[in-house]
């Protein structure tokens, strides 16, 4: 794109390109078995029938969903990250002018019926065999994370947010197979299901983990039960991040609180960082400047992105 000078036309499929560079790094399985790997043989019956509400821009399937003018979906967390890091209006799908106000609850399109599918199955109803079920990095980390989180304290609890639910799936079976308790709270659940998972997290002491996504954030949550935060893939916009450690620094938290962010050496994730720290200071430097130009993707920076 950038030889042939198209860059600014493709910013869809560049940022498609950069959301799986950073699923390849949270775990290869987020790749090889998404719901749009179709070259996998045992995927290929799940992508019979409806696309089941998957979300255009990080191929999960869709939290608080967003159906556009143009009938294509996605996670409203999503489709807002899109527009304020690329500075874009048009449809990541079809390159539409957006007509959707994501301000306001009721200008979201309802799903329409042949997207909604029947019961719906996550990534480890994809995987050929969970007896093979191989862990990632990151998940080896967090583990020791937790274990060493217990033999300091042991009435310790903590959350792990990741913007990827596959993601929280696969971290859930691993942490269940070896014996660590843990709930998980994500934008597909309705509000029982959430109370539910939250009374758990909250009143059982042998429940130590809870698992959230990003994007089920907007909800106030007192979490100060937590005294750790495990961030396990970087947003774009670090804000996203600080509302998501606030959750544990309220009043009534009387335990120090610790923060592990879990970045792998040498991956696209270290030059996220990179530009976030870049950013920041030109923000912090710059009089009368908005948030939202912080967060936004220049041409510059999809390249220093891409670098070898």
């Amino acid at each position: 794109y950038v030889v042939a000078g198209t860059l600014l036309n493709n910013y869809a499929h560049i940022f498609d390109l950069l959301t799986r560079l950073r699923q390849a790094v949270d775990h290869p399985y987020l790749v090889a078995f998404s719901k749009t790997a179709e070259s996998r043989e045992g995927c290929k019956n799940q992508q019979n029938g409806a696309m089941e509400s998957q979300c255009g821009i990080c191929h999960e399937l869709a939290e608080d969903v967003v159906v556009t003018s143009c009938d294509h979906v996605f996670c409203k967390t999503c489709l807002m990250e899109y527009s304020a890091t690329l500075g874009n209006v048009s449809c990541p799908s079809c390159s539409t002018p957006l007509t959707v106000d994501l301000t306001t609850e009721n200008s979201r399109r309802k799903v329409p019926a042949n997207l909604k599918g029947g019961k719906r199955s996550g990534i480890l109803a994809r995987l050929q065999s969970l007896a093979d079920f191989k862990t990632s990095t990151k998940i080896d980390a967090l583990r020791e994370e937790i274990r060493n989180m217990i033999e300091h304290d042991g009435s310790a609890k903590g959350i792990v947010f990741s913007q990827f639910t596959s993601f929280l799936d696969l971290i859930e079976f691993s942490l269940q197979r070896s014996g660590i308790k843990c709930v998980q709270l994500n934008g597909k659940m309705n509000m029982v299901e959430k109370g539910r998972a939250i009374d758990t997290f909250i009143n059982d002491p042998d429940c130590r983990i809870f698992l959230m996504s990003l994007k089920a954030g907007g909800v106030a949550l007192n979490l100060t039960v937590a005294s750790h935060v495990f961030l396990m893939d970087p947003w774009w916009n670090p804000a996203v991040e600080s509302q998501a450690q606030d959750r544990i620094h309220r009043i009534g938290q009387f335990k120090p609180i610790r923060s592990t962010r879990f970045v792998i050496k040498d991956t696209v994730e270290e030059r996220i960082l990179q530009l976030q720290e870049k950013k920041q200071l030109v923000f912090d430097g710059t009089v009368g400047d908005s948030p939202e130009a912080m967060s936004k993707l220049t041409e510059a920076d999809l390249k220093f992105l891409f670098q070898n």
